[in-house]
């Protein structure tokens, strides 16, 4: 064999596995409440409920139009206007030598990857048993003088003669993470991951992830993010409804695909807001419910162009451009289930749904929800007549149908809108009941968003 063929064949089976040619990886998104529902037998208006309950938690103390420009902060901005509480979908992954198996609650509106360590000093409670790094042979804090440690902007310091970086992951709310910085051997399927930094926390307060996680895994845009970490360019999911038992995918890699013979896809450009650069924050500029269209003033972006009658402004409207990112923007959050639109955004469909449906309003919704008309005597819900309702991005726009705005409330008698309403001038949050059923493709490479009406079948 030719001497030069030798070296290099020697030299890539050195090469560290995330640097290993890119590859493709499949995971299975486990609903939270899946092993609850099992062991305590709680019905879909149960599950339904508890996932309501926790996006009302994540969402507490949302206030991004009036967060300072933070385009001198670091790429990992610390602070989040959304709780770790929540998290709707589970991945199994391990972590060390020999591997601990553990369960992660996903995020894609942030980036640390973490869990509980041993020994925790102020711990959520957790099913799993918590790591403990000292019997990892390939764990190894990261020292706080590290790029690594820098990209995060609250660190500091071990004690004494520890150099360890230790930092502090906050949330909103007060919800903060803390512990050290660190890096390991990450095993996805039967494919491991040398040198991939995670937090090793040792203390969580002010919200946590549920007691089926044992932390967070992070797919936002920022550096220390998973996708980030590995490479990842392009990465898909689809996800079934909230209170199902059947598990959603997760596809990580060159073969996250869309499918491309769909006829019913829309691509959106991701934006940039600099004082939030993890999230995958899209230009909201129009609203259509009905035959109604609102149109939000123009921005440095293509304004929405309606697939109905003109659009009528909206007078009370404004709108500040934030880096090539609106006022009116709308970040993805797999993590939580409603939807929460903009106070002024919120008002506008709420008025036109209940000129639209024609029932009467009820109160007293047993899911927690604010909008709900009252189901006439026996009319079953699919049989209730809901309008058509859109959301613009940058000009496409994304229809939602009936059972993406609409919850049953049997309870109650009540058929209830699944979207919440956010503070006035706050950013706009498109949760995962309203991607239900859906593949959402991610191509970070492009920056774009494709939606497309599949079933979940269809993403291998």
């Amino acid at each position: 064999m030719n001497a030069a063929v030798l070296l290099l064949l020697l030299a890539l089976a050195a090469l560290p596995a995330s640097c290993a040619p890119p590859r493709s990886f499949r995971l299975e998104l486990a609903s939270v409440d899946a092993s609850a529902a099992d062991a305590a037998n709680l019905t879909e208006h149960e599950l339904l409920r508890r996932a309501i309950q926790r996006s009302r938690y994540r969402l507490a103390g949302i206030g991004m139009a009036r967060g300072e420009a933070a385009s001198a902060r670091k790429a990992v901005v610390a602070e989040t206007p959304i709780m770790p509480a929540g998290g709707e979908y589970l991945v199994k992954l391990g972590i060390g030598t020999p591997p601990y198996k553990f369960t992660a609650a996903i995020d894609t509106a942030s980036d640390l990857i973490w869990t509980q360590c041993q020994p925790c000093t102020g711990c959520y409670h957790q099913v799993d048993p918590m790591f403990n790094p000292r019997v990892s042979s390939t764990y190894a804090a990261l020292p706080c003088s590290s790029d690594t440690c820098d990209e995060l902007d609250v660190h500091r310091c071990g004690h004494d003669d520890d150099e360890s970086c230790q930092y502090t992951y906050t949330y909103s709310g007060n919800a903060t993470t803390e512990g050290t910085l660190a890096v390991d051997k990450l095993v996805i399927g039967e494919d491991a991951f040398r040198g991939v930094a995670f937090g090793c926390s040792t203390s969580s307060t002010g919200g946590a992830p549920p007691p089926q996680a044992s932390g967070v895994v992070g797919l936002g845009r920022g550096p220390l993010s998973l996708v980030s970490q590995l490479s990842v360019r392009r990465f898909a999911y689809c996800l079934p409804p909230p209170a199902s038992r059947i598990p959603g995918k997760l596809v990580l890699g060159a073969d996250a695909d869309a499918a491309r013979n769909a006829t019913n896809r829309i691509a959106v450009p991701m934006r940039r807001d600099p004082r939030y650069p993890s999230y995958y924050y899209l230009n909201l500029d129009g609203l259509l419910i009905g035959d109604r269209t609102m149109s939000l003033p123009p921005t440095t972006t293509t304004t929405a162009t309606a697939p109905a009658p003109a659009p009528t402004p909206s007078p009370n409207a404004t709108a500040v451009a934030v880096g090539d990112a609106n006022r009116y923007g709308m970040i993805i959050d797999i993590a939580s289930t409603i939807t929460f639109l903009e106070a002024s955004l919120y008002d506008e469909l709420v008025n036109d749904l209940e000129v639209e449906i024609r029932l009467p309003r009820g109160t007293g919704s047993s899911l927690g929800l604010d909008l709900c008309f009252i189901l006439p005597d026996g009319v079953a819900f699919d049989r209730v007549y809901v309008p058509a309702v859109a959301l613009a991005f940058d000009g496409r726009w994304l229809r939602l149908d009936k059972a993406r705005l609409f919850a049953e409330d049997r309870e109650s008698g009540m058929m209830c809108l699944m979207v919440g309403r956010a503070e006035a001038g706050s950013v706009s949050i498109l949760g995962n009941f309203q991607q239900q059923n859906m593949q959402v493709l991610y191509n970070l490479r492009r920056g774009r968003v494709t939606f497309v009406q599949s079933p979940c079948g269809a993403l291998r």
